[in-house]
């Protein structure tokens, strides 16, 4: 196909504007709306992987849009009535449909990656953090642009009705939707579709962890399935006879059957730890994973400062660093005695922004993480987040609560009392139950509370 053909035929379709459609549903969601896209770490300019995942993401709503616009140009013969004299040219009919399929999918690659690149482009200019681990994310969601162009294109002539475009096109997105939902952990509908028929959608579910990326069996499944598809899709543009249209499906189910197979059956599987991601890099005692390196600038001076301030307990913690996984909804935070581990994934530490505050935080608990996982907030959990105010209150001699606590009035005011009571202990008690707190946290045994005031409410 030389340019000029190529050029006519981008001029005589609907791929400009399809492409003009991709970019306008893109960025317009990822601009208008605000959600994890938008924050970090999940921004997704954060990283090049981000990026790649939130494209994905988007093919929720991008697919639909390739399927129809597909559609409605595979319906053009029909539309200007010249299928019988297309079918009189002596010119095989693989030919003619390269012509279409490579201009309406090429263009709608393009917008495609337009899209993945302006948030690698932003990446670059914040110093974002760069794998390779974007590389097959990509690749997939290409391969989904084309097939869903081509499908269209094949719909579209087969099925050269003024209906078949927008049918197919809100078919794909229910189709997606209820694919994508019914595929995610937590959803009303989880496993109402099995795990390796979801993953056929090419969208990825909402992006909730910036250390991993999708795994080889994944990006290996949905490949062979994309790539049969679009073989479908443009065998039923290019053959004429109806034994041949029937022959067409046949890659899609060869591709399908293999597919199944390969792709994972867990959520976990479909999963896989970016090395580079999860790398520690350290300033002297405080790490973060690579992920999150450019957090280490803000947290190197408030975990020096909470270290000192810790050692002065038996067996203190001797350094600082940031969990390198998300934790699950039910999952208790890791622990041990000569570390203290940060989740930059909970929003009430990302949301501390000065110093004092971020030391703050570390040296609650005297070092450790809570004992108690989001799952749900209950007397107990209460009871321990009123002994962590208290216990960071008495490191830093400062008898307060942090300006960003997201307690209620009621609940603060009961904590500072309860900071009086154990305020009003001589100095070498309240070191000793610092010591005994800290142990409960190692282990998560004991009412920490309890043991600061000794029972007195």
């Amino acid at each position: 196909m030389n340019t000029r053909t190529l050029r006519i035929e981008l001029r005589r379709t609907i791929a400009p504007w399809a492409a003009l459609a991709i970019l306008v549903v893109a960025f317009g969601f990822l601009y208008s709306f605000s959600g994890p896209w938008t924050r970090p770490p999940l921004a997704w300019d954060e990283h090049w992987g981000l990026a790649a995942q939130w494209s994905r993401f988007l093919l929720v709503f991008l697919w639909p849009i390739a399927i129809g616009a597909g559609a409605i140009q595979g319906m053009r013969d029909s539309r200007s009535g010249t299928v019988e004299l297309m079918a009189t040219m002596p010119r095989p009919g693989w030919q003619r449909a390269a012509k279409l399929a490579g201009a309406l999918g090429g263009l709608l690659v393009l917008g495609y990656l337009l899209v993945f690149a302006a948030g690698a482009v932003q990446a670059v200019f914040n110093d974002g953090f760069f794998s390779f681990g974007w590389l097959p994310i990509v690749v997939v969601g290409v391969l989904a642009m084309l097939a869903g162009a081509w499908i269209g294109l094949g719909i579209g002539r087969l099925l050269p009705h003024p209906l078949t475009a927008p049918a197919v096109a809100v078919a794909a997105l229910v189709t997606m939707l209820v694919f994508q939902i019914g595929g995610s952990e937590g959803s009303v509908i989880f496993g109402a579709v099995p795990l390796r028929v979801a993953l056929l959608a090419p969208a990825m579910d909402v992006v909730n962890d910036p250390f991993t990326t999708t795994s080889g069996r994944m990006d290996l499944g949905q490949g062979i399935w994309l790539a049969g598809l679009a073989a479908t899709g443009f065998l039923l543009l290019a053959v004429r006879s109806t034994r041949a249209k029937v022959l067409a499906v046949v890659p899609a189910l060869v591709a399908v059957a293999i597919a199944l197979p390969v792709l994972p059956g867990s959520t976990a599987e479909a999963k896989a730890v970016d090395p580079r991601a999860t790398a520690m890099i350290c300033d002297g005692p405080v790490c973060v994973p690579g992920a999150m390196e450019y957090e280490l600038p803000r947290f190197a001076g408030p975990g020096k400062t909470a270290l000192r301030l810790l050692g002065t307990l038996p067996d203190a913690p001797v350094k600082v660093a940031v969990q390198d996984r998300r934790l699950g909804y039910d999952e208790v935070p890791p622990r041990a005695a000569d570390t203290v581990y940060v989740d930059l994934m909970d929003w009430s530490v990302r949301s501390l922004l000065q110093p004092d505050d971020l030391t703050r935080a570390l040296v609650a608990g005297a070092g450790t993480p809570t004992c108690y996982s989001l799952h749900g907030v209950d007397q107990f959990f209460m009871d321990e987040l009123a002994a962590r105010a208290i216990t960071s209150s008495w490191f830093l001699g400062e008898w307060k609560l942090s300006e960003r606590s997201w307690m209620g009035d009621e609940t603060k005011n009961e904590v500072v009392r309860k900071q009086e009571i154990f305020r009003a202990l001589p100095a070498e008690v309240q070191r000793e139950r610092i010591i005994e707190v800290r142990q409960a946290g190692l282990t998560c045994r004991g009412n920490q509370l309890d043991i600061l005031l000794g029972g007195a409410r």
